[in-house]
């Protein structure tokens, strides 16, 4: 056979989709041909496609280095390096590309695409005005176009852009996708869902048009939400994003033993899923039946975590990209449980550098500060830059840093945008919205900031926060104490907390540097209300006496049970009214647990308990001023909710814990001069419970207490001015 036959025989062989075949055939053929650049790029294609993305970038090396004049070479040779998750090189190769024919739109649409996964969206439009110039029918051209203009908060261009795709390929699902990924993050959540309905009718099997819509109807409380996870994974049921998404979903309704069920097939899928096997280990309840089901739950906890451990190699064999998405997960309700939990985080933060060391090592070890004079660079990243409890916490840290020493940068990956999103938007010197981008992208534009410092304000709410704060991409990270618990990652150098909230050796609780601030930590606005609203409006007896717990159900540990039937026993007149209550499995069973515990105590739970549904912010303050007590819980104590209690004039009782997360009220009590209020024991909670329940005058002089003195608390300026100093101190010292 000549060589041109064993060459045209190779060819059919990777046009067949014989890839070792052909891999064999083509690797003959260069032993004799080693001169031939052609050889070497057509056994780099057959490398590449078996996905041995290693050797596929040495043979494409290899062909560049015979040939430097072949655009297809240089195009190649990207694309492997955007698996190689080398973005920076896969840039060069495709500006190599489009050197040596500029006239070549898929150049340009490559170019663009690794530009914008580095985190240069402006870049990266330039690239893909280039290639919808050049061909105005590549609708996938466009499609780039617009996330690149969505990136640069631009939302009419972009959908423009996606509209442009659509008149080039009306059935285009990923436009239709991304004009609902628009729709959504506007809120015109009918509009999305109806965008989402053609890209199905386009492509029936999409799976991030059939996520969305489940995380849609989910996020609305929609009846339907359900509904749309079991048909995403009818339509998909070998899909392992489908089977975690739903795992998810059944977690969050409360049925953990479902959920684990479901993440073990997910796993089943997929193997080198980290993601699912976190999962199919770790889920906790939201609720416990009782302290004995906690101690159980912990023990597989901790069991999980030493599986993980042992199977640790089997992750890090999926792609620098994979291995970070599956790494989205926080251990969320372990702080809950009311324990240390230094230990427990500690090993799950080692157990992410096993994984994810060797897949992204670029991102372990130390990284220099950069050499920069003037204003300290400092990045914030966080999902919850919005009107919620950790935006209205953590907003000042970004509006109230003095712009003349620090350049604020913001990385933001919610799709909401609402008044507080505005507001750090304008306050930070660039404002990046990375919702919906890549995981591995978001950390590639961190990166590519050169902060001096990297700031997490409520590390371990969510877990792609979480998956990016295991990386080392600021010199300098530090966590804030948005969820109160150590993140135990060795990447966090510094937690930084509330020292008047600290017990003291505060600091065996954290694995990061302890450092506190003064007063609550922030520059917190009084919250206000205009509602007038009775007790019947929100179906609250007018003759009771009120005992308001504010907290989300699945905060309060099984050990208040008992404790709140002391305080009703006392007083026949009380009665106990929580907020935020849903109809699942969640609150549910924590109904059925109290009313269990009240029964024990000789009580009624129906009717000694007022379960309120999920209220405006107005009408949640106004229940607050409305009630009498705020029954503070044990373990975890009450931040904002707490904060609200007291703009709104609601005396409350609270025991501290031995760690700051059941220490936040009584550091607000004490800054108020309440300490009366501040139990030192069980009894004595009970006691304090009941007077303040029996005795209006009592209540009326702490109410004027607490508007008297509001201003030790609210909109205190003092906080972020020290915060300002400990950055400073923190960057200026030896790592």
């Amino acid at each position: 056979m000549t060589d041109a036959e064993e060459l045209a025989a190779a060819q059919g062989l990777l046009r067949a989709g014989r890839l070792q075949e052909a891999g064999l055939a083509f690797a003959a053929l260069t032993e004799r041909l080693s001169g031939r650049a052609d050889l070497w790029h057509l056994r780099a294609i057959v490398e590449h496609q078996r996905g041995n993305v290693p050797q596929a970038r040495e043979l494409a090396a290899r062909a560049i280095a015979l040939d430097a004049s072949s655009p297809g070479f240089h195009l190649l040779a990207g694309h492997v390096a955007v698996d190689a998750g080398d973005l920076a090189a896969a840039a060069k190769h495709f500006e190599d590309a489009v050197a040596r024919r500029p006239d070549w739109a898929s150049g340009w649409l490559a170019l663009g695409n690794a530009r914008f996964d580095a985190g240069d969206a402006a870049a990266a439009r330039e690239a893909f005005v280039r290639a919808v110039a050049l061909d105005p029918g590549a609708a996938r051209a466009w499609n780039a176009l617009g996330l690149a203009e969505l990136d640069l908060a631009r939302p009419q261009e972009a959908t423009q852009a996606f509209r442009n795709a659509l008149q080039a390929d009306p059935r285009h699902a990923t436009a239709h996708l991304n004009l609902a990924r628009v729709a959504n993050r506007e809120g015109r959540f009918e509009d999305a869902l109806a965008s989402l309905a053609d890209a199905l009718a386009a492509d029936a099997r999409l799976a991030e048009a059939l996520l969305l819509r489940a995380q849609i109807l989910r996020r609305q409380r929609d009846p339907g939400a359900r509904q749309a996870h079991e048909d995403a994974v009818r339509r998909l049921p070998d899909d392992p994003r489908i089977r975690v998404a739903q795992a998810e979903y059944l977690a969050e309704q409360g049925l953990a033993e479902e959920a684990r069920a479901e993440f073990r097939r997910a796993e089943a899928l997929d193997p080198r899923n980290l993601r699912a096997a976190l999962g199919a280990r770790l889920v906790l309840p939201a609720i416990y039946r009782d302290a004995e089901d906690l101690e159980a739950n912990r023990a597989r906890f901790a069991r999980g975590l030493e599986e993980l451990h042992a199977e640790a190699p089997r992750f890090s064999g999926a792609s620098p990209a994979a291995a970070l998405s599956g790494a989205t997960w926080t251990n969320f309700f372990l702080a809950y449980q009311g324990r240390n939990d230094r230990e427990l985080q500690s090993r799950y933060g080692d157990l992410l550098d096993k994984v994810l060391r060797p897949r992204l090592p670029q991102y372990f070890g130390e990284r220099k500060a950069p050499r920069r004079e003037g204003r300290l660079r400092v990045g914030f990243c966080s999902y919850f830059f919005y009107d919620c409890t950790a935006g209205r916490y953590f907003a000042s840290w970004i509006l109230d840093l003095d712009p003349a020493r620090f350049e604020k940068v913001v990385f933001y990956s919610n799709p909401r945008v609402t008044g507080d999103t505005r507001k750090i938007m304008a306050a930070a010197d660039r404002f990046h919205h990375v919702a919906g981008r890549p995981l591995l992208a978001v950390a590639q534009a961190i990166a590519s900031e050169e902060l001096d410092v990297l700031v997490y304000p409520e590390l371990g709410m969510h877990p792609d926060t979480f998956a990016l704060a295991a990386l080392r991409l600021a010199p300098l990270q530090v966590a804030g104490w948005g969820h109160p618990t150590t993140s135990g990652l060795a990447s966090i150098d510094a937690y930084v907390s509330c020292a008047d909230m600290e017990p003291e050796g505060a600091q065996e609780a954290y694995r990061e540097r302890l450092v506190g601030l003064p007063g609550i930590g922030t520059r917190y606005a009084r919250p206000r209300t205009a509602s007038t609203k009775a007790r019947e409006d929100f179906g609250l007896p007018s003759d009771a006496t009120l005992y308001l717990c504010p907290q989300s159900l699945f905060k309060i540990h099984p050990d208040n049970d008992g404790l709140f039937a002391r305080v009703l026993s006392g007083d026949p007149r009380g009665r106990l009214v929580f907020l935020g209550y849903r109809e699942d499995a969640v609150d549910s069973r924590f109904r059925e647990r109290l009313h269990a515990r009240l029964a024990k105590a000789g009580m009624e739970g129906e009717g000694r308990t007022h379960f309120l549904g999920f209220l405006a912010h107005d009408d949640y303050l106004r229940v607050n001023a409305l009630c009498d007590v705020m029954l503070d819980t044990l373990h975890w104590s009450g931040g904002n909710t707490s904060l609200d209690a007291i703009a709104a004039g609601l005396p409350m009782v609270t025991l501290p814990g031995p760690l700051m997360r059941g220490r936040q009220s009584a550091a607000m009590l004490r800054r108020l001069g309440l300490e009366e209020l501040v139990a030192r024991d069980i009894g004595d909670y009970v006691r304090i419970a009941q007077e303040l329940g029996a005795e209006p005058d009592l209540r009326r002089d702490i109410r004027g207490i607490l508007e008297a003195r509001a201003d030790a608390i609210f909109d205190d300026k003092t906080p972020v001015a020290a915060l300002a100093e400990v950055l400073e101190d923190l960057a200026r010292r030896p790592a």
